[in-house]
C-alpha cells in the first residue's frame, strides 16, 4: 500500500494527458499510486495510459463507460486504500514537488487536508499566473475557529491532499453527473476537519485557456451552480451547523450567483433567463434574504452591483440583446 493516491479522471484529453502523467511520474515523492481512470475516452488516451502502466508498476489503469468527471472521481476513490487521496485533472500538470511538499505538511502537523497555491497556465502564450492561497501557512484552521474558510478556500479538487477517511468514513461522494461538484464537495469536507493547513506555493498548473475548458461553458446547465450550492446549505442545516457559518456561506453563494449571472448574460433564450435569474435570487432570499454585497463586501466593482438587483439584472439583459441586434 502506497502512502498517497493520486486518481486522475480521463476523458479524450489526448493532446495533453502525457504532459500530466509525466509530471505525476517524476514527483519527487515516490510512494505513490496513481489511479488513470478511462472514462469511456474514443481517442488515443487509453494507448497513452497503457505505455505509462507498462512502464511505471505505480500507474494503475481503469476503463468505464462515461460517466462524467464526478463519477470518474468516485471509481478511483473506491479503489484507493493509501492513508492520503489526491484529484488530479488529466488536461493540467504538477511540479514535481507537489506530493512531497503535502505529505510533509500532512504529516508535521496531523492535518485533515492541505490546499496549495496554484498557476492559471495559459498555454497559448506558455505565461503563468499565480494565485495564491488566501490563508497562512504557518498556522493550522478549523471551521470551529475559522468560519471563513468556508468562505476563502478553494474548493477545487485538485489543489489539495486530503486523508483519505474524510471521505470513506463519512460517505462523501463527489455529486454525479453535474458541473461544479467541486463546489458540491470541498464545504462538505471542510466540515469535518479538525485541521487544515495552506501552502503557499504553487504546486499546481490548471490550464485555463483550454477549448472546451468545462469552467468556461454556458448552457441550461448553468444550474448546477444553485444545485451545488443547495446541497451544501442542507447539508449544513441537517448538521445543525448553518447558523455558525451562514454569512460565510451568503458571500461564497453570492459570488457564485454573480459569476453564474454574469455568464447568463450571454445565452439567448430569454425565458430561460429570466427564470434563472428568478431561481438565483429566490434561493438567496430563501437562505438569506437576498443577494447582499455584506460582510464580505464581493462585490468587485460598479459593474457587480446589477447582478445584486433582480430588476436590474433583467433590464440589462434586454438591453444587451438588444445592442446586439442592432
Amino acid at each position: 500500500m502506497s502512502k498517497v493516491s493520486i486518481i486522475v479522471p480521463i476523458y479524450n484529453v489526448e493532446k495533453y494527458l502525457r504532459r500530466n502523467l509525466e509530471s505525476l511520474r517524476n514527483q519527487t515523492y515516490r510512494d505513490i499510486t496513481i489511479y488513470c481512470v478511462n472514462d469511456g475516452s474514443t481517442d488515443n488516451s487509453q494507448k497513452i495510459i497503457d505505455e505509462f502502466v507498462e512502464k511505471d508498476s505505480r500507474f494503475i489503469s481503469y476503463v468505464k463507460e462515461n460517466g462524467g468527471l464526478s463519477d470518474a472521481r468516485n471509481y478511483g476513490l473506491k479503489h484507493v486504500n493509501s492513508p492520503y487521496v489526491m484529484f488530479i485533472d488529466s488536461d493540467d500538470f504538477c511540479e514535481i514537488e507537489m506530493v512531497e511538499k503535502c505529505i510533509k505538511r500532512m504529516e508535521e502537523d496531523q492535518l485533515d487536508m492541505v490546499v496549495f497555491s496554484y498557476n492559471q497556465y495559459y498555454q497559448e502564450k506558455d505565461q503563468k499566473e499565480k494565485i495564491d492561497v488566501f490563508f497562512d501557512e504557518d498556522k493550522i484552521y478549523s471551521l470551529k475557529s475559522n468560519p471563513e474558510l468556508i468562505a476563502y478556500t478553494s474548493n477545487a479538487a485538485w489543489n489539495k491532499m486530503v486523508r483519505t477517511e474524510l471521505f470513506i468514513k463519512n460517505g462523501i461522494e463527489y455529486p454525479f453527473g453535474y458541473r461544479h461538484q467541486d463546489l458540491g464537495t470541498t464545504p462538505r469536507l471542510l466540515y469535518y476537519c479538525k485541521r487544515v493547513g495552506f501552502i503557499k506555493d504553487a504546486l499546481y498548473n490548471y490550464l485555463i485557456d483550454r477549448p472546451n475548458n468545462i469552467t468556461q461553458m454556458v448552457d441550461e446547465k448553468i444550474y448546477h451552480i444553485l444545485d451545488m450550492l443547495t446541497i451544501n446549505f442542507d447539508f449544513y442545516k441537517e448538521n445543525g451547523y448553518f447558523d455558525e457559518v451562514k454569512k460565510e456561506f451568503q458571500y461564497l453563494a453570492t459570488i457564485n450567483c454573480i459569476v453564474s449571472l454574469r455568464k447568463a448574460m450571454k445565452l439567448k433564450d430569454k425565458k430561460f433567463v429570466f427564470k434563472f435569474i428568478d431561481d438565483c435570487f429566490d434561493m438567496m432570499n430563501q437562505y438569506f434574504g437576498g443577494i447582499s454585497r455584506r460582510p464580505y463586501d464581493p462585490v468587485s466593482d460598479n459593474s457587480d452591483k446589477i447582478y445584486c438587483s433582480r430588476m436590474k439584472c433583467k433590464i440589462y439583459y434586454c438591453l444587451k440583446k438588444l445592442k446586439e441586434r442592432n
